[in-house]
């Protein structure tokens, strides 16, 4: 942890690139997809059920936006339990084919933030100079034990592959693409996604690896499968999906390095339009030809997804570039930049506060099932919109309780950023 050096930008089109420079929109966008981040796994890890905004996203199962598509899946096949089917009679039934298949805006969070990584990468090495791979190697390998730190403290001590880990393959794929010219950037992009796609299809281990009805190895479990814990978020190897997002951010980077607004836009309208068309065709093309493979899906990351994503990502970083550096409106993303500027604490945070609130006991409070302290605290109040406040987790009130917990992390991050506690890797 360290003190943040502070540094402004004044928005120019034709200004000589200055690396003490901060490109504000870059941290408003992290705090944007750390704040979305914080929030979505607040509502989903709590359980709350039935939130608004349901429908078909990218020919998803019903599913709300506020969890990711592969939940409609859980909640189809939770119905289908309740109905009296097996598993296997769940499986070949028709919506089955759709298991997964789908984006929402929860779906976007983690390819938006390796998308921010990438573009980042060029500005640092702009920094750094000759140090500069140094910090790449040393940043990956502290960023993969962070993640098993950060899994292990969740779910007891073992080699976790979760987002932190792949963050770092991606940060290091992303760094590694620097070294290739303009034209070798999208080759290399357009190869690895190829070549995860190709193994997705021919290859059953790519995607299947470590499937066992086995419980995870842990320290405490030394019996578990040893793979099972290889496949909580990603595979190791489907990773390099991830770093394919991040060097899709190293190409806009490369333009935000110049600091000229043009070409800043240039960029990003041709790197959002590119991605997010072929990213939807071929998802389209795999909803029409029956080929699920070829569609987005968060789990498998599979290309459609990484490529659709990442040119989302483009366009909504052009959005907060053209509002916070070319038209100076600031004021507005004060709250993003308090998550952007200490993201990585902020990651941390949310495990460290549910530990925190759980030795306090009062995390029961926002549990997304009626327990005893719930009940115990309704019973306080003799109104029934209250009580209804403090027990029903559902639908809008769920996503009030979310905005709560989110609130409680923003305002500690806040408190560290005051006291000048910054969290770097």
């Amino acid at each position: 942890m360290h003190n943040k050096a502070t540094n402004s930008v004044t928005p120019q089109s034709h200004a000589a690139p200055n690396p003490r420079q901060r490109v504000e929109s870059v941290d408003a966008f992290r705090g944007f997809t750390i704040l979305l981040m914080v929030f979505v796994i607040a509502v989903a890890a709590a359980g709350y059920r039935n939130l608004p905004h349901e429908a078909r996203w990218f020919g998803s199962l019903p599913v709300s936006t506020w969890l990711h598509a592969e939940a409609g899946w859980d909640e189809f096949a939770g119905e289908m339990q309740e109905r009296g089917l097996t598993p296997a009679e769940t499986l070949a039934l028709p919506e089955a084919r759709l298991r997964n298949v789908g984006c929402t805006v929860t779906d976007l969070v983690a390819p938006f933030f390796v998308f921010i990584v990438g573009v980042c990468i060029p500005l640092s090495r702009s920094r750094r100079g000759g140090d500069w791979w140094r910090h790449v190697l040393s940043r990956t390998g502290m960023l993969i034990g962070a993640g098993v730190l950060y899994i292990s403290l969740i779910l007891g001590l073992s080699w976790w592959w979760g987002i932190l880990q792949a963050i770092g393959i991606a940060y290091l794929m992303g760094a590694g693409v620097m070294k290739l010219p303009p034209w070798g950037r999208w080759a290399a992009i357009f190869g690895v996604l190829a070549v995860h796609g190709l193994m997705s299809h021919y290859t059953h281990w790519w995607l299947h690896f470590g499937e066992t009805d086995r419980p995870f190895w842990t320290i405490s479990q030394i019996f578990g499968s040893w793979q099972k814990p290889l496949t909580v978020h990603c595979k190791p190897w489907v990773s390099i999906s991830y770093g394919a997002m991040t060097m899709i951010g190293v190409l806009v980077g490369e333009a935000v390095a110049t600091r000229d607004s043009r070409r800043i836009v240039r960029q990003c309208l041709l790197t959002g339009a590119v991605f997010t068309a072929i990213g939807l065709a071929v998802h389209q093309i795999g909803l029409a030809t029956g080929r699920t493979g070829l569609c987005f899906n968060k789990p498998d990351v599979t290309s459609s997804y990484a490529m659709f994503a990442s040119g989302v990502g483009a366009l909504t970083f052009l959005l907060f570039y053209w509002l916070v550096d070319m038209r100076g409106l600031k004021g507005w993303c004060a709250p993003l930049n308090v998550l952007g500027a200490n993201a990585l604490l902020a990651y941390f945070m949310q495990i460290i506060m549910r530990l925190a609130f759980r030795a306090l006991q009062i995390e029961p409070l926002f549990a997304g099932q009626p327990n005893e302290m719930l009940q115990r605290w309704a019973s306080a109040f003799d109104a029934p919109v209250w009580k209804a406040f403090l027990v029903d987790k559902t639908g809008w009130n769920g996503m009030l309780w979310g905005f709560i917990w989110t609130g409680c992390l923003w305002l500690i991050i806040r408190c560290c950023n005051k006291r000048g506690i910054y969290w770097k890797l």
